[in-house]
């Protein structure tokens, strides 16, 4: 008997548990995915009105913009997010001021750790690669 209960309460769990994942992942039950931290997609910047991607990623990702700020421990030029413009270093977070929203696919914000091991030594603060729609 209580190995009959514990079996009909483990399907019980199974099936409540896979119900949870499909309307979290977008499943059939039309709810949205959940928004990753770490990426701006077009539809993002689609629906925001700035004019350049600077503006963008200050509105929609306000917390990088404080990742790149420099600290009293770290020189100036070491304190910065780098950005990679479709895998090419572009410059720091100023030079997203250059970048028009329109082109671009996705923004990704890399921890120091992911930044270095993406892109080698270097990423104090991270970085950001901006994918444009041609690549």
């Amino acid at each position: 008997m209580k190995s009959s209960i514990a079996v009909s309460l483990s399907a019980l769990l199974l099936a409540a548990c896979a119900s949870g994942t499909s309307a979290r992942a977008g499943g059939p039950q039309g709810t949205t995915a959940r928004r990753d931290a770490n990426v701006i997609t077009a539809e993002e910047i689609r629906a925001n009105s700035a004019q350049t991607l600077y503006d963008a990623v200050s509105t929609l990702r306000p917390a990088w913009m404080l990742r790149s700020r420099p600290t009293a421990l770290l020189p100036q030029n070491e304190a910065q997010l780098i950005v990679y413009l479709d895998g090419t270093r572009f410059g720091n977070m100023d030079s997203l001021r250059q970048l028009a929203p329109g082109s671009v696919q996705t923004v990704r914000y890399f921890s120091p750790s992911a930044a270095e091991a993406r892109f080698g030594p270097g990423h104090l603060k991270g970085a950001i690669e901006v994918t444009t729609a041609g690549r």
